[in-house]
């Protein structure tokens, strides 16, 4: 049997650091392609067409929706966020490991089509921290800040579901706890037929 990839979906509130986590980690783990996320939301000063996120119309965004081009897509703030369904099939059919940073609810919806999914939670040490990161931030306004925490709040409520937590105290030990867990789970017996076929078939 042939290795298909192993698919890793990390989630976790507005302020949990988790883009900074994970471009940290592209560059340090090797095999392993970040999902890139299509969203109809204008870009933030930084973020590049392609690398942080496919920027589209919302009318280009509700074609792929009706051809069923996404694994799982929401909508949020009047913004759609989704992630493309061809790359990442194509991806784990070739044996590469993948990361989907996305919602919780999406995170649900790919446990489902993919049982096997590995889910991590990321999360600041406590509520007060992610209040704290968001002051800082300062990109939304008082009326869009209120409702990412109480969208926190339901997400925080639904870490139980998820099969890692990962707490972003400090950014390298967040990093390090991810690469302990992708370390695991490839390494695990379930994941590995072709090596195992190969140490178990013998001539004599």
């Amino acid at each position: 049997m042939k290795r298909l990839g192993i698919l890793f979906v990390i989630s976790g509130p507005s302020g949990a650091g988790k883009g900074t986590v994970l471009g940290k980690l592209r560059s340090e783990v090797e095999n392993l392609s970040i999902s890139v996320s299509a969203t109809t939301r204008n870009p933030r000063n930084g973020e590049a067409n392609g690398v942080h996120y496919l920027f589209c119309s919302k009318d280009k965004f509700k074609e792929m929706i009706d051809n069923n081009e996404f694994l799982e897509y929401i909508n949020k703030f009047d913004n759609y966020y989704g992630t493309p369904k061809a790359p990442v099939e194509q991806l784990l059919n070739e044996g590469k490991d993948v990361v989907l940073e996305i919602e919780t609810m999406g995170a649900a919806n790919v446990r489902q089509m993919f049982p096997n999914a590995v889910l991590i939670f990321i999360t600041p040490k406590s509520f007060d921290e992610l209040k704290r990161r968001l002051d800082k931030r300062g990109s939304e306004n008082p009326k869009d800040r209120a409702a990412r925490l109480e969208i926190a709040k339901t997400e925080l409520d639904s870490m139980t579901q998820y099969d890692y937590i990962a707490v972003n105290n400090d950014v390298r030990s967040c990093i390090n706890t991810l690469k302990a867990i992708i370390s695991a789970e490839r390494t695990k017996m379930a994941r590995n037929p072709e090596l195992i076929n190969t140490l178990t078939s013998r001539d004599n």
